[in-house]
């Protein structure tokens, strides 16, 4: 299902599953994506979050207080999660790259407006479009190349 995906794409991935997993979640939820792509310093979207005074940590923590996800029949990711993956690809086709990096995966999972990423993204009162721009930038890209789902 990865084969397109970089390795640390698929590193973010798999925290998502760990959170899930120990927060008892019976499927992988955009709140856990997140998660995932903020916990790697080595991803812009940790230093993004980090300039904008938000930690992995409270992302996990937030995400554990909502209303639990249920399990979905194929497999561990939500119906959110499955939207984000193939939009990632797509990001990744138009922006050039051969491979959906963290970023591509970022731009699709802020484009989802509903899951708890985005209730959680509320709650601390970011604006995904905004966190797009700065991914873009940090790809050294114009913003307005964010790519259009709609």
């Amino acid at each position: 299902m990865f084969e397109d995906f970089a390795e640390k794409t698929v590193l973010a991935i798999k925290k998502a599953e760990e959170l899930a997993q120990q927060l008892g979640d019976e499927s992988v939820a955009t709140g856990h994506v997140i998660y995932g792509l903020t916990v790697d310093r080595s991803v812009c979207l940790h230093h993004i979050f980090q300039d904008l005074n938000v930690d992995p940590d409270m992302f996990s923590g937030y995400v554990q207080s909502l209303p639990r996800e249920p399990q979905v029949p194929n497999g561990p990711y939500n119906r959110h999660v499955h939207t984000v993956f193939g939009r990632a690809k797509d990001a990744a086709q138009q922006l050039g790259s051969k491979k959906v990096e963290p970023e591509h995966l970022a731009l699709a999972l802020l484009s989802v407006k509903s899951g708890s990423c985005y209730e959680t993204l509320k709650e601390f009162s970011i604006d995904p479009e905004y966190v797009q721009t700065l991914i873009l930038q940090a790809m050294g890209l114009d913003p307005e190349m964010v790519p259009e789902w709609f």
